[in-house]
């Protein structure tokens, strides 16, 4: 994305690749618009940015202060924090402590998926290597803090699956004060949990929308808003689900699906710690407060039996014949209720705005499609934000970000 360095006058700078870097990754197969320097971090930590880049296939992340980004503080490395490769879905977040939470790829091949913290005051910690029971080939999509948990929403091919290759999304958990075990899961969390997010149409046989895309917190009604779509060799068909934090706790404090071995069935077995808060660490270092028996259940135990259902039976915006990307929601106080105004972007450049509402007697509906984009040109949209301050959306792609205001009363002559 081009940003006018008259807007923002200092505060805009370019980060690009050295010559040697360039052409080591050139060496290595990879195109000359791969071997650039392509932004995948921006985090915001007080007055400082934390920011990655892919760097020609080797990561590099930087701390610079807010007022000048044109200065370099402090630089790391970026893998484990970063992908390499820029196409790769990856997420980033930090908490207010200064940890970061990412989750992404560890290698240039793309074969070690990661969920890691750094930095910060806690010891750095990953998801279990090369375990495709943990994570498998997933597509990141999100992460958000939720008091003592981070939480974080992706995509992967579902191992429970005895036929076929299958994509199930889901939500993960880990406890932001995991230290890690002891001889068991040394520098490994051994809090990780993960649950299937079900969005489908209702019907004696389900059409399922597996894919999760993008996400939308909304805190202060404890909602997460997703966007699913269907296989990229299917039909395709996408839909906006919502899902109460409730209903994600719930499937976490269930049972769990264990398999044996790889011969077996995955089979229910009961949580030996329903209603399961991270716990506080004592003061006998590092794994004390941990047995080994709970080291060997959070080795093994990780995935739960139960879904997590959305809160409205069928979806609550649902259309064929088109992809959804990314999602933004507005909260507006109508008359007598709350409404939440979604806005919808596509892989085409359009914006769906549509209206859903926290009155379950009341019906969701479409209010408008924008065409952002000039006639016969189509470009996906890559990110929506709202600015409430300044009553904007602020929409992403590949060429270009827009601004567009949320109010387009302007555009209806009629009152209603």
């Amino acid at each position: 994305m081009e940003v006018s360095k008259h807007c923002c006058g200092r505060k805009a700078t370019e980060w690009g690749v050295d010559e040697s870097t360039r052409r080591s990754c050139q060496s290595k197969g990879k195109t000359e618009d791969e071997c650039q320097n392509y932004v995948r971090v921006l985090l915001l930590n007080g007055s400082r940015l934390f920011t990655c880049g892919t760097n020609a296939f080797m990561p590099i992340c930087t701390t610079r202060p807010i007022t000048d980004v044109s200065s370099v503080l402090e630089s790391i490395s970026g893998v484990a924090r970063c992908p390499y490769d820029p196409r790769h879905n990856s997420t980033a977040m930090i908490t207010e402590s200064g940890e970061v939470y990412a989750a992404t790829v560890t290698d240039f091949s793309s074969r070690d998926p990661i969920i890691y913290r750094s930095l910060g005051n806690m010891p750095p910690l990953r998801t279990a290597q090369y375990n495709s029971k943990w994570l498998n080939e997933p597509h990141f999509v999100s992460a958000y803090e939720v008091g003592r948990f981070t939480y974080l929403f992706l995509r992967e091919n579902a191992v429970e699956q005895d036929c076929g290759k299958t994509v199930f999304s889901r939500v993960a958990r880990v406890c932001q004060n995991d230290i890690g075990g002891r001889f068991l899961l040394e520098d490994t969390w051994t809090t990780f949990m993960k649950a299937r997010l079900n969005c489908s149409r209702s019907g004696d046989v389900p059409f399922y929308y597996h894919e999760l895309q993008s996400t939308f917190y909304l805190p202060e009604q404890d909602l997460i808003y997703g966007v699913f779509t269907t296989n990229v060799n299917s039909i395709a068909a996408s839909a906006v689900c919502a899902f109460n934090l409730s209903a994600v706790t719930q499937a976490f404090n269930g049972p769990f699906r264990y398999q044996e071995n790889p011969r077996t069935s995955w089979l229910s077995t009961p949580n030996p710690i329903p209603n399961f808060q991270c716990g506080t660490v004592n003061d006998s270092g590092p794994g004390g407060n941990l047995t080994e028996r709970s080291l060997q259940d959070a080795q093994r135990l990780f995935l739960m039996s139960e879904v997590v259902q959305p809160i409205s039976t069928d979806p609550l915006v649902m259309q064929d014949n088109i992809r959804f990307s990314r999602l933004a929601v507005d909260i507006v106080q109508g008359r007598d209720t709350l409404y939440h105004v979604m806005y919808i972007g596509t892989e085409y450049g359009t914006i769906i705005k549509a209206l859903s509402t926290t009155n379950s007697s009341l019906h969701g509906c479409y209010l408008e499609e924008m065409n952002i984009l000039p006639e016969n040109m189509q470009e996906p949209i890559l990110n929506l934000q709202i600015l409430h301050s300044d009553r904007s959306l602020f929409v992403g792609l590949p060429s270009r970000v827009l601004k567009i205001p949320l109010e387009r009363c302007s555009n209806y002559k009629n009152e209603q």
